[in-house]
């Protein structure tokens, strides 16, 4: 889904984060540059909805020749140790998330739309997998009381 894509670059301002960084820091080469949802982890967690997601920071995260950045997040390429693009499947479209685990055992995970340009580069090594999103309990939780709640208000409505 490409247009999905190209709807939120726009709405992020993807391109022009990616020329203002670039502008900002000419010896850094912008590799790769995605509207994104970004979290911390506590370890490799699986990707799963839950919370987290919901107070997500939102902003563009870019791959450049010497780090990922995005918004207060800026972790040096040679501080990471483990790299992993999970390419998961969503109700809007395919979708991937990158997973980071730093040497200091600080872990993130940025949500995004499907992008070759984070596997076509070849500064940042990445483990490339198939996923899926898992629900987390809160999740469960709160889609079932959803549910339950229309039901109350279809039976309210229609009696």
């Amino acid at each position: 889904m490409e247009i999905l894509k190209k709807i939120t670059d726009a709405i992020y301002g993807t391109e022009k984060v990616r020329r203002n960084y670039s502008t900002q820091y000419p010896n850094e080469t912008v590799l790769a540059a995605d509207a994104s949802k970004g979290i911390m982890t506590k370890g490799n967690k699986a990707t799963q909805r839950s919370l987290d997601w919901a107070t997500s920071q939102r902003a563009v995260v870019l791959l450049t020749d010497k780090r990922v950045k995005c918004g207060k997040w800026d972790i040096p390429l040679d501080s990471i140790e483990s790299a992993q693009l999970v390419k998961i499947n969503t109700t809007f479209g395919p979708g991937q998330v990158l997973k980071l685990e730093t040497k200091d055992k600080e872990n993130y995970q940025f949500g995004m739309q499907m992008n070759r340009e984070w596997t076509e580069q070849n500064v940042l090594p990445i483990t490339l997998e198939s996923g899926s999103v898992k629900y987390s309990l809160i999740s469960i939780a709160l889609r079932l009381l959803l549910v339950g709640y229309l039901f109350y208000w279809l039976f309210e409505e229609f009696n």
